[in-house]
């Protein structure tokens, strides 16, 4: 029988979820599943006495946080890799995970091979991120880059835009504001180019988004 080299502890209040993963994890040869807790303290205990090479993490823990006992396994076993195993999707919960010392953040939808080469990949070194929150950080950052933007925007490339989000055309907007439909035009172009938008449905969203969408502000 091949020795297990790999071993890992799982830390999660739900017994069934707990079940599967042993028999998940197990049939692979060189994992091996050498404890399991349910709650805060039971995870310090359990990672005390094994100090495995990985620890699945479960964050909605009875009491106390998955994260905020992060650091404190990691002080009881430096060489323990921490891997959040969660069903919260929010980027807010990922961004908290990393700063506080965890190695990866896998959803509780990858009960598959996804998981394997989530604990495979931490235990190689490496920081691993469930492919589903990829887009919620591009997502993320995008908002951020696009809020800084907005604020750099010319007050009549504002209002141009929030015109377009309230359905005027650049006639209508041209005899608003006294002013040539290609210069309407350009308005508009350039501040999609700074926002790195073009799409009317994007533009909607994003004046949406900024609360912008009834203001009197356009007028």
């Amino acid at each position: 029988m091949k020795h297990k080299r790999h071993t890992v502890v799982i830390v999660d209040d739900h017994s069934v979820l707990v079940a599967g993963l042993k028999m998940l994890l197990e049939s692979e040869e060189d994992i091996e599943v050498v404890g399991t807790a349910s709650n805060a303290q039971e995870a310090l205990d359990v990672t005390r006495q094994k100090r495995p090479h990985c620890i699945l993490l479960d964050i909605s823990l009875p009491g106390e946080s998955g994260l905020d006992i992060i650091q404190e396994l990691k002080h009881l076993s430096p060489q323990s890799r921490i891997l959040i195993l969660t069903m919260h999707e929010e980027q807010g919960y990922l961004s908290r995970a990393l700063s506080h010392g965890a190695n990866g953040f896998v959803l509780k939808k990858a009960m598959d091979v996804d998981l394997i080469y989530a604990i495979r990949a931490v235990l190689r070194g490496e920081t691993y991120v469930d492919p589903r929150m990829i887009k919620e950080i591009i997502h993320e950052r995008d908002m951020r880059y696009r809020d800084k933007t907005w604020e750099e925007l010319s007050p009549r490339e504002k209002q141009v835009l929030i015109g377009v989000a309230r359905g005027y055309s650049n006639k209508e907007m041209a005899d608003l504001y006294h002013l040539s439909e290609k210069t309407i035009a350009t308005y508009r172009a350039r501040a999609c180019f700074k926002l790195g938008i073009s799409k009317r449905s994007e533009i909607v969203r994003m004046v949406m988004e900024k609360g912008l969408l009834k203001t009197q502000d356009f007028m």
